[in-house]
């Protein structure tokens, strides 16, 4: 078995008999960490700075090991949708990023959306993801582009903290057809703690 898969496999293992999450909407923060790359993340809601209560405000900080840095925020509302188990947030994201070579920086727009399936309320087990797209329009810098794709799993392991673990593919599309920057392709894990 790959070392990432069996440390993601214990984490799970491990949280399953800790005690349940509830998922309360309100202000969280998180760590996620890869082989190369670590992301601190805030999540709080859109009241604090003057929107709808249900809206999410987020603001992250992104490092890669090839000291690539991005820096977003997003502020994302909910579809107004009976969807049961299934929560649906979209709205724009701004990323800007400071990538290894020099003089070779990004600022984009993205639109996109997070959702998120609740599949066990008392174990806090979900299955979350999000994906942002920056069209050329919206893309300035060293790139034409923007993709931000990410699948995680979630479960409770305190009555505030959770842990989690997934996949993401997170990557620019250089100026003039040169090809990709992947800032990440690969698994991840992490715990978040809520507010």
């Amino acid at each position: 078995m790959h070392p990432r898969l069996g440390m993601l496999a214990a984490l799970l293992l491990v949280a399953s008999v800790c005690q349940a999450q509830t998922d309360t909407g309100g202000t969280s923060a998180e760590i996620a960490l890869s082989d190369e790359t670590l992301q601190l993340r805030y999540i709080g809601r859109g009241s604090t700075i003057g929107v709808d209560e249900r809206s999410r405000f987020t603001g992250t900080f992104f490092l890669s090991e090839d000291r690539d840095i991005v820096l977003s925020s997003a502020l994302l509302f909910p579809a107004n949708l009976d969807l049961g188990r299934l929560t649906l947030h979209f709205g724009p994201q701004l990323y800007a990023a400071l990538l290894e070579e020099e003089n070779n920086d990004v600022m984009t727009i993205t639109v996109g959306a997070e959702a998120r399936f609740l599949l066990n309320r008392g174990m806090g087990l979900a299955i979350a993801g999000h994906a942002f797209y920056g069209p050329d329009i919206l893309t300035f810098g060293s790139a034409d582009s923007l993709t931000d794709l990410a699948a995680r799993i979630e479960i409770g392991v305190a009555s505030q903290v959770i842990a989690f673990g997934g996949m993401r593919w997170f990557e620019f599309d250089l100026v003039g057809g040169t090809g990709k920057r992947t800032l990440q392709e690969e698994l991840f894990v992490g715990f978040g703690y809520r507010f």
